[in-house]
């Protein structure tokens, strides 16, 4: 039976904190649950948020009007040659997973926090890796279900192609279809060259994202060279184009981002697409400070830098 609870502060699920109270809130350990706890919400009028690890959110300080639902269901196991991942599954389990089984494509995924879920949906990557370049197929529990009657519906299997991977970006933003596991099929490789190259990596994550800071991730998407302009090109140096893209950073550094402050929020004085919460700052601040910077953008190179992370009762950037 699925416990509801009612006004979670939900800054405290977040790798952030920051987020007001959510009017219902219940976490989930198994699909049955997830079922119940949806069901709950139809039948009650509310609106669904799910969440994961609480990364890559920005919650507003009024909260969340509706049913937050903490995914909990966790569990990788091997079938054949596929990799089976519950989505609640935290994303460091299935990168040491894939190392200790000596399967390669992962490993540079290491330190990025929140949950397969979460990373699917957003088609998380690092250095040249993306989550999605392994996925064979996708189990969701079909949005409309969430609209009709859970008892008379299955859930549905996604090949890859249905799930519309881009940069960052997935159909799943779309159709809010709720990911219950994921497929995936790595190429053999070797553990200890794995587990070299996932410490190499991680050191270089620590340099940026150090233990105990309160940040979302990197807030702006990184920019497509496929997207810009001939003449907006002219203003980027060759070093910039790193897998065809360029960092958002450049362009933020460009126009001064790093080190500016809104109350407690500060964009780090050494990297411009890194916004830190030092203690107690409110969603208000963080917006406005990221809106500013992409306006600054903007007027400077003609780019609007589109966030990476999802905002939760809050008018789009």
């Amino acid at each position: 039976m699925v416990n509801v609870q009612k006004n979670i502060l939900l800054k405290n699920l977040t790798t952030l904190e920051i987020g007001g109270p959510t009017q219902e809130f219940a976490e989930v350990t198994s699909e049955d649950q997830l079922k119940e706890a949806l069901q709950y919400a139809r039948e009650n009028h509310l609106e669904i948020l799910l969440i994961g690890g609480g990364s890559n959110l920005l919650i507003s300080d009024e909260g969340f009007p509706g049913l937050v639902i903490k995914n909990r269901i966790t569990g990788i196991e091997t079938d054949g040659e596929v990799v089976k991942v519950k989505g609640g599954t935290p994303l460091q389990d299935l990168v040491n997973f894939t190392i200790e089984k000596g399967l390669a494509g992962a490993n540079k995924l290491t330190g990025i926090p929140g949950t397969i879920g979460g990373a699917v949906y957003g088609n998380a990557g690092a250095y040249g890796q993306t989550i999605s370049d392994f996925i064979e197929k996708v189990v969701v529990l079909p949005n409309l279900v969430i609209a009709s009657d859970l008892k008379e519906r299955g859930n549905l299997v996604l090949t890859k192609e249905n799930c519309r991977f881009s940069y960052r970006d997935s159909n799943f933003k779309n159709t809010k279809d709720i990911i219950l596991e994921v497929h995936f099929k790595f190429p053999k490789g070797n553990t200890e060259t794995l587990r070299e190259e996932s410490a190499e990596t991680l050191q270089k994550r620590l340099l940026k994202y150090k233990p105990g800071i309160k940040c979302p991730g990197s807030f702006f998407k990184n920019v497509l060279m496929d997207n810009l302009s001939e003449e907006q090109k002219k203003f980027i140096p060759a070093d910039r184009d790193t897998y065809g893209k360029v960092p958002a950073w450049f362009f933020l550094d460009e126009v001064g981002a790093k080190g500016a402050k809104k109350g407690r929020i500060e964009i780090a004085d050494f990297h411009g697409n890194l916004f830190i919460n030092t203690g107690d700052g409110s969603a208000k601040d963080f917006y406005d400070l990221a809106k500013e910077y992409q306006q600054k953008v903007k007027q400077k190179f003609g780019i609007t830098l589109e966030p990476e992370v999802q905002l939760v009762n809050l008018p789009p950037l």
